[in-house]
C-alpha cells in the first residue's frame, strides 16, 4: 500500500505563546482544511493536539502549523510522537484539563486592525463598541483567574454572552471563536460615567477632556489620570493630584502622523510603537512642544498608542491625551473600582470606569530604540509574562523552580521553572509599604498562576533590601548574590552567554563584596562565578544612599576628595567638609552614577533630582543638544593605575578640566566631553583586561547605560577594537533586570555543583 494513504495517528504537543491568541480555533480550521481528524484541547499552559490522517496530511498540518504565516502565536517547540488510537471522525475543541508542565501565559494584547474595522463601520454590530476584541486581540494576563484560558476563568465570566455573541463562540468560521474576551453592545461590559453608559458615558468624558478637566479613565491593568498635555493650568493640576510628582509625562497620540508633530521618529521606532506590546517610547522632541509642564524641559517625549478600543474613542476625538498611571505619590496603580469612586480630590472632574474586574494590576512598558534596536526601560503591560527562554541542564536539575526576588528599586522579580524564566511585571520602590505590599502578593499570585512552588530562593546582597528580608522569609535555601554580578549576569542571560565575559556595569548605588557602594564596577564573570577586575575609585559620600537626589552635595564630596576645595560653592561646606574629615555618617562609593550627578551640577545644569536620574537625564539632554548643533566634544580624560592587580580610575583630572572651563566653555561641549570621556576609558580598561585575560567579550549593564549617548558611544568604541558586545534589551539595563541575573547565577550554581556535592553547602540559609 502506498504509505501516503496510509492513516497515521500522532499527538502533538504545542509549546509557547499559544494561550489566549486564538490557537486552538486556527487548529481546528487547519484541521478542516486538510481533512484531519482528531482533538485539540489545552493542558495548562501547553496545547495537545491529537491529529488523525493520511501521512501527507498530517505532514502538511504540521507544516502551516509550525511557519506561523499569519503572525499569530509564537512557537517555542513542538513535541510530537506515534500513537495508536481508536478512530475518530471529526475534528473536535475540548475541555481544557490541568497538567504540570509549563504554562507561557500571553500578555495583553492591542485591539487588532480587524476589530478596529469593525469599530469604525456604521452598519456593524460593533459600531463604537470601547470594548471590541476577538481571539487576536484584547486583555490576557491581567483579566485570567487560573489556567487554562478560558472564559470562566477569566473577569469575563461576569458578563453572559448574548444569543448573538454566542452564536459567533461557537461557530468555526467566525474570527470570534472561542474568543474569550467576546463583548457586544448588548452583553457588556459598558462604559460608565456618572449614570450615563457607553456613548453618552464617552461623550460627556470628551467634553470634560476638551475643556481642561482630569479625568480617571480604567484600561486594561489599571486607571489612568487623562488629561490634555496643552494646557498649562491642567497639567499643573494634574501635578498636584499625583503628589507634586515631576518627572515628564507619558503622551498618548491617536496615530503615528500625531506623534511626528511633536517628536521625530526612526523606522524602527516606528515599529516598536506599532509593536503587540505597544510601548510607550522614548522619542526626542521637536520644537513644537506642548505645555512646559507635560515635559519639565526634557530632551524626551514618552510617547505611544491606543491600546484599547475606548483610548481610540478619546484620542481620535480629543487629540493627544496624558495617560499617567493612577497612583498618588509613590504607591501603586489603582486597579479597585471603589477607590478611585472615592478619590476626593478638587483636581479630578470624574471616573470614566467599566465593570470587568483587573485581576492583576500591570502599568505600562517604557522603551526606547538604542543601536537600532529596542531596548526595554520598564517591562509591564504587552511583554509580560512572556518568559525569557533560560538554559535546562541536565535531567538532574529539570526538576528546580527558583523564585529571584529582585531589587528593592524599579522592582521586579523571577520565577523560573523548565528553562522558563518569567520576569513579573515593575513595581516601584519596595520602600513605599503599599508596593511591598503589592509585590508581596503578586509573588504568592504569579507562582499560584505558573504552578511554580520555588525550592531555591536569590536575594540582592544589601542587607537592609526589602526584598532580600522577604526571600529569607520564605523557609527556602537562600543565595546571596552581589547587586553588579546580577546585572552582567542578566545580559548573560539574554544571550546565553556563560563566559568569561567582562562585565561593565555602571549605575548609582549596589552593594559591595567589601561592605562599601558600589556602581563604577568592571568584572570578570563566568558561569556562576565573579571577581573584581577595575573599578572608579572611592570617594567618601556623605549621607549614604538616602541623600542620593542632592547632587549639589554629591558634588562637593567628589571635588573635596579631588583636591578642589576652591571649586566648591556652597554654604553647607564646613559641614560637609568637617562631617568627611571625621567620618560623620559617611560611606565609600565608587558609583559612576554619581559622578554623572556630580558633573551635572558642577556645570549648573542641575543641582537636585526630584525624581530618579533627572540630574543625569539633564546631563545627557545638554550632550544631545550639543550633538545636533555639531559643537565639538571638549576633551576630558581619566586617569587610572593598578594597585593590587585591580585598576582603579581616577575621575580627578575630569574633574579639574570640567571646573577649569566651566565658565568659558559650552557647556554642551563640556557635557558631551564627560560622555566621551567615560567611553573612552571603558575602552581603555577593557583593552587593558582583554591584554591581560585574553577576553574579547564585553556585556554592559546598569542604569546609566539607560544614556543613549554613552551608550551607542561605548558600543562603537568597542566595535571598532573588535570586542563582541552586549547589552540588555528584553530586560531593563537598570534594577528591572536584576531578577534575571539573580537566577542566572542559581542555575549556574545548581548545573555546576558536582553530583556529591549537596546544593545546601551552595546556600545561605
Amino acid at each position: 500500500m502506498d504509505k501516503k494513504q496510509v492513516v497515521i495517528t500522532k499527538r502533538i504537543k504545542v509549546f509557547g505563546m499559544i494561550q489566549g491568541v486564538g490557537f486552538r480555533p486556527l487548529v481546528f480550521r487547519l484541521a478542516e482544511k486538510y481533512k484531519i481528524h482528531g482533538t485539540v484541547k489545552n493542558i495548562g499552559g501547553i496545547v495537545e493536539i491529537i491529529a488523525q490522517a493520511f501521512e501527507e496530511h498530517v505532514n502538511s498540518f504540521l507544516y502551516d502549523l509550525e511557519s506561523n504565516s499569519g503572525n499569530e502565536y509564537e512557537i517555542d517547540h513542538i513535541q510530537i510522537e506515534d500513537i495508536k488510537e481508536k478512530p475518530y471522525t471529526e475534528f473536535k475543541i475540548i475541555k481544557s484539563s490541568s497538567d504540570q508542565e509549563v504554562s507561557i501565559i500571553p500578555p495583553d494584547l492591542p485591539v487588532c486592525k480587524k476589530c478596529q474595522k469593525e469599530m469604525d463601520a456604521i452598519e456593524n454590530r460593533r459600531y463604537q463598541n470601547p470594548f471590541i476584541s476577538c481571539t487576536a486581540c484584547g486583555p490576557r494576563y491581567t483579566i485570567i483567574e487560573k489556567l487554562p484560558y478560558d472564559r470562566g476563568h477569566t473577569s469575563m465570566e461576569d458578563f453572559v454572552m448574548c444569543q448573538t455573541c454566542n452564536k459567533e463562540y461557537t461557530e468555526t468560521d467566525s474570527r470570534r471563536f472561542h474568543a474569550q474576551t467576546i463583548s457586544c453592545n448588548d452583553c457588556g461590559p459598558y462604559a460608565i460615567m456618572n449614570d450615563r453608559k457607553d456613548k453618552e458615558a464617552i461623550s460627556e468624558a470628551v467634553n470634560i477632556l476638551k475643556s481642561g478637566g482630569i479625568l480617571a479613565v480604567k484600561g486594561i491593568g489599571g486607571y489612568h489620570f487623562v488629561c490634555s498635555p496643552l494646557i498649562e493650568e491642567t497639567v499643573l493640576n494634574l501635578r498636584k493630584l499625583k503628589g507634586r510628582e515631576e518627572k515628564p509625562f507619558a503622551v498618548m497620540f491617536e496615530n503615528i502622523k500625531s506623534i511626528e508633530e511633536y517628536c521625530i521618529v526612526s523606522k524602527e521606532e516606528r515599529d516598536l510603537l506599532e509593536s503587540k506590546a505597544r510601548p510607550i517610547v522614548l522619542l526626542y522632541t521637536r520644537e513644537k512642544g506642548m505645555a512646559e509642564a507635560t515635559g519639565k524641559g526634557g530632551i524626551y517625549c514618552g510617547a505611544f498608542l491606543p491600546y484599547t478600543p475606548l483610548q481610540i474613542l478619546l484620542t481620535r476625538n480629543i487629540g493627544p491625551l496624558i495617560m499617567t498611571s493612577a497612583n498618588l505619590s509613590d504607591k501603586p496603580i489603582i486597579k479597585e473600582d471603589n477607590i478611585i469612586l472615592n478619590l476626593k480630590s478638587p483636581y479630578l472632574n470624574g471616573v470614566l470606569y467599566h465593570k470587568r474586574r483587573i485581576v492583576r494590576s500591570v502599568d505600562d512598558s517604557v522603551a526606547k530604540v538604542i543601536d537600532h534596536k529596542p531596548q526595554l526601560l520598564r517591562r509591564s503591560r504587552g511583554y509580560v509574562p512572556y518568559p525569557i527562554f533560560l538554559p535546562q541542564g541536565d535531567k538532574e536539575n529539570t526538576d528546580l523552580e527558583i523564585f529571584a526576588a529582585g531589587s528593592d528599586l524599579k522592582a521586579a522579580f523571577c520565577l523560573y521553572k523548565k528553562g522558563s524564566g518569567v520576569v513579573s511585571q515593575y513595581f516601584g520602590d519596595l520602600e513605599e509599604r503599599s508596593v511591598l505590599e503589592e509585590y508581596k502578593s503578586s509573588f504568592v499570585d504569579l507562582s499560584t498562576l505558573l504552578q511554580i512552588t520555588p525550592g531555591l530562593a536569590l536575594c540582592d546582597l544589601h542587607p537592609n533590601y526589602h526584598s532580600s528580608r522577604y526571600a529569607k522569609s520564605l523557609g527556602i535555601p537562600v543565595i546571596l548574590v552581589q547587586h553588579h554580578h546580577a546585572h552582567i549576569a542578566s545580559v548573560m542571560a539574554e544571550y546565553d552567554l556563560e563566559g568569561p565575559v567582562i562585565g561593565v556595569a555602571f549605575d548609582g548605588t549596589g552593594y559591595g563584596s567589601d561592605g562599601n557602594i558600589w556602581g563604577g564596577e568592571f568584572l570578570i564573570c563566568e558561569k556562576s562565578e565573579f571577581s573584581r577586575a577595575a573599578h572608579l575609585q572611592y570617594t567618601p559620600m556623605l549621607g549614604g544612599d538616602t541623600s542620593m537626589s542632592d547632587a549639589k552635595k554629591t558634588a562637593d564630596c567628589f571635588l573635596l576628595k579631588a583636591g578642589l576645595i576652591t571649586e566648591i560653592q556652597d554654604d553647607r561646606l564646613p559641614v560637609i567638609k568637617g562631617a568627611i574629615e571625621n567620618h560623620i555618617n559617611t560611606v565609600l562609593t565608587s558609583s559612576m552614577g554619581r559622578l554623572f550627578d556630580a558633573v551635572s551640577s558642577i556645570l549648573s545644569i542641575c543641582h537636585k533630582s526630584r525624581y530618579e536620574g533627572e540630574c543625569a537625564a539633564m546631563l545627557e539632554k545638554e550632550a544631545v543638544l550639543a550633538l545636533r548643533k555639531e559643537i565639538s566634544p571638549e576633551k576630558v580624560t581619566f586617569a587610572f593605575n593598578e594597585n593590587n592587580g585591580i585598576i582603579e580610575i581616577d575621575p580627578n583630572p575630569v574633574l579639574k578640566t570640567l571646573c577649569q572651563l566651566r565658565n568659558s566653555v559650552d557647556r554642551g561641549s563640556l557635557a558631551l566631553g564627560f560622555h566621551y570621556g567615560v567611553a573612552d576609558i571603558i575602552l581603555k580598561v577593557c583593552e587593558w583586561i582583554r591584554n591581560k585575560q585574553n577576553i574579547n567579550t564585553v556585556a554592559l549593564g546598569g542604569g546609566v547605560f539607560q544614556n543613549t549617548v554613552l551608550s551607542e558611544r561605548v558600543l562603537k568604541l568597542l566595535r571598532e577594537k573588535n570586542f563582541s558586545v552586549y547589552v540588555n534589551m528584553a530586560v531593563p539595563p537598570n534594577d528591572g533586570s536584576i531578577s534575571l541575573g539573580q537566577t542566572y547565577i542559581g542555575l549556574m550554581k545548581s548545573f555546576n555543583s558536582k553530583n556529591s556535592e549537596s546544593r545546601d553547602n551552595l546556600m545561605v540559609k
